[in-house]
């Protein structure tokens, strides 16, 4: 699903009304990066409960599941970061256009 929307933000072109087209594409790289925030959100948690109960495994050599599990889902926290910010960035394009290329103009 994401594969579709990237694919439908790369076919918005940049010409007629830029705002408007800035506007459009602003708006679907925030949507992209609400879903990566909630699928990494998700996938953490998911992730972390299901290596934790390998408690035992032979492959673990005795070493704690907890604490590897919490390691290894640090990384998906870690890109749940990213995709807020990206999120953010996405807003501050848009800002930046209006300010750059519209205010002051009369």
């Amino acid at each position: 699903m994401i594969e579709k929307r990237i694919r439908e933000l790369a076919e918005i072109e940049f010409e007629g009304s830029l705002g408007e087209a800035f506007d459009h594409y602003s708006r679907e790289l925030r949507a992209i990066s609400r879903r990566l925030v909630f699928e990494y959100e998700m996938a953490a948690g998911d992730s972390e409960a299901a290596m934790s109960r390998l408690k035992g495994h032979p492959l673990l050599f005795g070493l704690d599941a907890k604490i590897q599990a919490r390691i290894v889902a640090k990384r998906l926290r870690r890109a749940q970061e990213l995709a807020k910010g990206l999120e953010a960035e996405a807003r501050a394009f848009t800002r930046e256009y209006k300010k750059q290329f519209l205010t002051g103009r009369a």
